[in-house]
């Protein structure tokens, strides 16, 4: 595997929680590539990759907003009811009718084929033609995850079939109860029917990385080990 690290490029993928150190990681695997001369892009699904991410940086540029500042995907209605009350008038009619069309599930459904393509090119650019790392945060197996969370198999599969498996896919496993002590952005409710639907989903991806990250030195060793980097640490 060492070797594999050295030579060929390589798509590394991070899922998991909110929560559950997908940021610090990518930062850390990203420094370790690159103190190896091996040039690494990062790329987040929901900023840069797929109609979404596209529509919102079309918007947020026509606001004066720097890349930089890009807005996240909007959070299921569903999972912030117990955490921060809905807003009112107008101003709140408007945003449920945004959130609602966002988190339409026919639709994103519809749509993860045309992101795959998106994300295809992307990977061809970065990796085949300039030999780059390639190391996501979030991959389609976290659309997934929203698209069905735990309900809706036959789409699951169906759109699972799709999806290119990453060289290495890494899924970070905290609890629901971790992950709302870090963020409390969304309900401990919620955070369990994700924490399930996340365990459906990688239960079918092949070569997957399962790791539980409650003991981040174990973490990094473990992820060093996965992508091949332990033996010249």
């Amino acid at each position: 595997m060492g070797e594999v690290a050295q030579s060929q490029p390589m798509l590394i993928t991070f899922s998991g929680l909110d929560g559950s150190g997908k940021s610090t990681l990518i930062a850390f695997l990203r420094d370790a590539f690159e103190r190896r001369a091996r040039p690494v892009v990062v790329l987040h699904l929901n900023d840069q990759v797929g109609i979404y991410a596209y529509l919102r940086m079309a918007r947020d540029r026509l606001r004066g907003r720097p890349p930089e500042q890009l807005a996240p995907g909007v959070p299921d209605p569903r999972s912030q009811k117990d955490v921060h009350p809905p807003a009112q008038g107008l101003r709140g009619a408007l945003s449920r009718l945004r959130t609602a069309l966002l988190w339409n599930k026919p639709l994103r459904r519809l749509l993860y084929p045309v992101d795959l393509v998106v994300f295809l090119c992307y990977r061809a650019y970065f990796e085949k033609a300039r030999g780059r790392v390639v190391i996501m945060d979030r991959y389609f197996y976290d659309t997934l995850v929203d698209v069905t969370n735990g309900r809706g198999r036959f789409w699951s599969r169906v759109l699972a079939g799709l999806t290119p498996t990453p060289t290495v896919p890494v899924f970070l496993e905290i609890s629901p109860d971790e992950s709302f002590r870090r963020k409390r952005e969304f309900s401990i409710e919620y955070l369990r029917r994700r924490a399930t639907a996340y365990h459906q989903v990688f239960a079918r991806v092949p070569r997957v990385v399962h790791i539980v990250n409650d003991d981040l030195e174990q973490t990094k060793t473990a992820l060093l080990r996965a992508v091949g980097l332990d033996a010249d640490r």
